[in-house]
């Protein structure tokens, strides 16, 4: 059986990393999470401008080109040195990524999520928003 892969565009913060890999492997039914990291990426993806998000989007294309990757996690999270806001901003942020990623890569499931801090060392991802591919209009 070959392996299903997701991709997780996600902040550089390495506290955040395994939590948000367990979250996809358990909730998307995947064996693996291939990561592209940017400091506050929920912020990022509104400012990088046109060449830094074909960037990005190219990445994200290499997962979904070699591993067959059919959805795009975009996360934030709590506490993030990159993009220091309320978690409703991040929210709000996420929502707007999500939107501008599926206008980009409108093949792919994109599901925005931000994990909060429920303790020392402890985050709770929650997914923020979702687009599905037959929810984008071409």
């Amino acid at each position: 059986m070959p392996h299903r892969f997701a991709t997780m565009l996600t902040c550089i913060d390495g506290r955040i990393q395994a939590p948000l890999s367990e979250w996809a492997k358990s909730h998307l039914e995947v064996d693996y999470v291939d990561t592209v990291t940017e400091p506050g990426p929920d912020s990022a993806i509104g400012s990088l401008g046109e060449e830094g998000l074909a960037a990005l989007v190219a990445k994200v294309r290499v997962s979904q080109r070699a591993h067959g990757s059919g959805v795009l996690v975009v996360a934030g999270h709590s506490d993030c040195a990159g993009n220091p806001v309320a978690d409703e901003e991040h929210h709000r942020q996420l929502r707007q990524a999500a939107t501008q990623l599926a206008a980009l890569l409108p093949d792919l499931r994109i599901i925005a999520l931000h994990a909060g801090q429920c303790g020392e060392d402890c985050w709770l991802p929650v997914v923020v928003t979702e687009i599905t591919p037959s929810a984008v209009t071409a």
